[in-house]
């Protein structure tokens, strides 16, 4: 899907609208017309060439481009500010342990979701608090859905076609949020992973099931914790040669879940090693399983939400690493 490969002239924006439904270039909801200059302006600001690549799916013979990224980045309704954060998250989607080919090809309809960390969060709005991962919040929902358009319309992962999904997801319209950095001194996500924290990144993280492990009535950091750990046990994570010890899973903890840890001085280096070690004891019946996390830092704690629920939201992960990358600086 190019422009400059596949030119059209649209009488007006429905016309438009209905040739890109009957050519299957949607996700279902309307999108923005992909004209040439706001492609270019996309490029401009994040400083590519329309030809560089960003990543491959060499078990389909794709090969995705930055123009190709630009394209689903406006029909998605981004700002071009948030364009280099597209970049940023094809490329950790592509990267070859991100395995694309078989997240979005699976039967059980795995998700991909964008975590936003660093100063960019705060520059452009992207939700952390209160309703982050539900609709309302403009970067969010375009950011995440650019790379879901990316996945459909380059990747080729169209239901009925490498889409294999028994039933599939809202969520693969979008899934994006922010870590609340500023919710307590918890170590960002992003310098846990061995960046600064004045930069900006984004990882993206392909799971299977969203469990909330909610506990209302604990008020130990250790009751929740275990809480937590029931939860993850109670799906599971299984082993795989390819993924290796570096498989992931993501703990969303919500902020009445924080403000205990908080208070009773646990870190989320506290957390991860507790949890941890915990899901690697042995099981005790068939709705008790062993996650495969090879180190503590595989659980990656990130805090989000508002108050009220007492949750922590758990994305179990399919067959593939979470991938960090820089959100390279627009060219402003």
């Amino acid at each position: 899907m190019t422009l400059a490969a596949e030119p059209h002239t649209y009488a007006d924006y429905d016309e438009l609208l209905e040739d890109y439904y009957e050519r299957g270039w949607t996700d279902g909801l309307p999108v923005v017309p992909p004209t040439a200059e706001k492609v270019q302006r996309f490029l401009t600001l994040a400083g590519l060439e329309p030809d560089e690549i960003l990543g491959s799916v060499p078990t389909r013979a794709v090969v995705v481009t930055a123009e190709h990224a630009a394209i689903n980045a406006v029909m998605a309704g981004c700002r071009p500010e948030y364009f280099p954060a597209v970049v940023a998250a094809v490329r950790a989607h592509l990267d070859e342990m991100g395995n694309c080919h078989s997240t979005t090809g699976t039967l059980s309809g795995a998700v991909q979701t964008v975590i936003i960390n660093g100063p960019v969060r705060n520059e452009w709005g992207v939700a952390s608090g209160q309703g982050c991962l539900g609709p309302g919040f403009r970067p969010n929902a375009t950011i995440g859905r650019a790379l879901r358009l990316v996945i459909r319309n380059v990747c080729r992962a169209i239901p009925g076609f490498l889409d294999r999904a028994s039933f599939s997801s809202p969520m693969r319209y979008s899934f994006c949020f922010a870590e609340n950095e500023e919710a307590s001194d918890w170590v960002p996500l992003h310098v846990q992973r061995g960046f600064a924290a004045e930069q900006s990144t984004v990882t993206v993280a392909s799971f299977m099931n969203f469990v909330p492990a909610t506990d209302m009535t604990s008020r130990t950091c250790v009751d929740i914790a275990n809480s937590i750990v029931k939860t993850m046990r109670s799906k599971g994570i299984g082993g795989d040669k390819w993924l290796g010890q570096d498989h992931n899973v993501v703990a969303i903890v919500g902020k009445e879940h924080h403000r205990y840890f908080i208070e009773e001085g646990w870190s989320k280096a506290d957390l991860q090693h507790y949890l941890w070690e915990r899901i690697h004891e042995p099981t005790s019946g068939p709705d008790d399983r062993f996650c495969n996390i090879g180190y503590p830092e595989g659980i990656l704690v990130v805090a989000a939400g508002g108050a009220g629920m007492a949750e922590t939201w758990l994305l179990m992960p399919h067959l593939a690493h979470a991938i960090t990358r820089v959100i390279e600086p627009a060219q402003l």
